[in-house]
């Protein structure tokens, strides 16, 4: 065997087929070469008895590639259980489930890769008689401005129910997605999806989610579910605002933008909310002073010594707040500056 693995020459698929077999259980070898003639029993014979050692890393891509092709030769449907049922005779029960739920996972996530592509009024009106926590799940696995598009275009109501507002009430509550749900969920959207690994959850970030979504909603949607969720659940709405401006946000903000802050805000509060932020912030801040300015800021900064971690998110909370206050006055813009018409 070489030294240096990378001087291993691609290995052919009647190669690839004999280590699949050598990796088989002998009875279930047995029963696999009983289906050959016999040349092709001989031919695989030969190799067998002269592919030479591989590596574990080696053995298991081999095994990988065999259960991408299982899945394409069996029926969609069907593929999962079979593939899982014919390598649970090879492979241990760790290596077999984590195979499966890459594999799953990665098919399972074509179906809203189309979504991305499709027109948001028609997936709107697909969508509009869903049930808002089906719609949030939904709009979870989409980009935050395609989520955005599909929502404005859902009817205000349906009914008595607010759809709007209350999937953005189900988004912001999204924690945890068993994968189960979510293939329940895309096998409404293509029947032929297949299946995902029962008993694995994926992690969601739905406050997150849900602040992302409404900064891309048109102001006036934006404002009026806002309002709607407030009344009926502040702290939930609160919650949600925090997200859609967050500190690390300041870095997209342009110039003027950044001069407006300085303004406005305390200077002993940008010294603590800079603290121990990251480089990029500090720099944004420092470009739109003076250099005998930005000279001192540093100064103090470096002065200031150790502080308090709940002091610094507190001051980074009130620089959140100004430029809130900022944005909301229409002074500066922190959704992003569109094309200005001359």
């Amino acid at each position: 065997m070489p030294e240096n693995n990378e001087e291993r020459k691609e290995l052919s698929g009647l190669e690839k087929a004999a280590v699949v077999v050598l990796a088989l259980p002998p009875n279930v070898a047995a029963k696999v070469l009983k289906q050959l003639k016999d040349y092709e029993i001989e031919k695989l014979t030969k190799v067998m008895l002269t592919v030479g050692d591989l590596t574990k890393d080696e053995v298991n891509q081999i095994l990988e590639e065999a259960l991408e092709e299982a899945r394409k030769i069996a029926p969609l449907k069907a593929a999962p259980q079979y593939v899982k049922q014919l390598l649970s005779q090879i492979l241990p029960p760790e290596k077999l489930e984590e195979l499966m739920k890459v594999t799953m996972r990665t098919e399972e996530k074509k179906i809203f890769e189309e979504l991305e592509k499709m027109d948001s009024k028609m997936l709107a009106n697909l969508l509009k008689n869903e049930h808002p926590q089906i719609i949030a799940i939904i709009l979870s696995q989409l980009s935050p401005q395609k989520a955005a598009e599909i929502l404005q275009y859902i009817p205000k109501r349906v009914g008595v129910t607010d759809v709007r507002k209350e999937v953005i009430k189900r988004l912001a509550r999204l924690e945890k997605l068993s994968l189960n749900t979510l293939q329940m969920v895309a096998e409404t959207l293509e029947e032929e999806i297949s299946g995902i690994g029962a008993g694995q959850e994926e992690m969601i970030k739905g406050l997150d989610l849900a602040a992302e979504i409404i900064n891309n909603l048109p102001k006036e949607i934006e404002q009026e579910l806002l309002e709607d969720i407030r009344k009926e659940n502040p702290s939930l709405a609160e919650a949600i605002e925090d997200r859609m401006f967050k500190f690390e946000d300041i870095v997209k903000l342009d110039q003027r933008a950044i001069m407006e802050i300085l303004k406005n805000v305390d200077k002993n509060d940008l010294l603590l909310a800079c603290k121990g932020a990251p480089k990029e912030i500090i720099d944004k801040f420092l470009s739109a002073m003076s250099k005998r300015a930005a000279q001192m800021f540093l100064e103090d900064l470096e002065a200031l010594g150790p502080v308090r971690k709940k002091d610094v998110e507190q001051a980074r909370r009130k620089i959140i707040q100004v430029i809130k206050k900022l944005a909301e006055e229409g002074k500066i813009d922190i959704k992003g500056s569109e094309e200005a018409i001359e």
